[in-house]
């Protein structure tokens, strides 16, 4: 569940929860307008949540559902 923090500033942002973040993250790359650094660090951190996904049904004996 996500967060609306303010700074000492008064400037507010929200903090995201993973599943968020990457939700955000797959929307983005979609639609595009991304430069180049933008779409390398996004396609790592959901390749990076794939994989601890895949390492932890492994881990417990869980057939992985996800995309392959």
């Amino acid at each position: 569940m996500s967060h609306v923090v303010a700074t000492k500033n008064g400037k507010n942002f929200v903090l995201l929860d993973p599943a968020e973040r990457s939700k955000r993250y797959g929307r983005q790359m979609k639609h595009g307008n991304l430069t180049p650094t933008q779409l390398s660090y996004r396609s790592g951190y959901l390749d990076a949540r794939k994989d601890n996904a895949k390492a932890f049904c492994h881990n417990n004996g869980i057939k992985y559902k996800g995309k392959k």
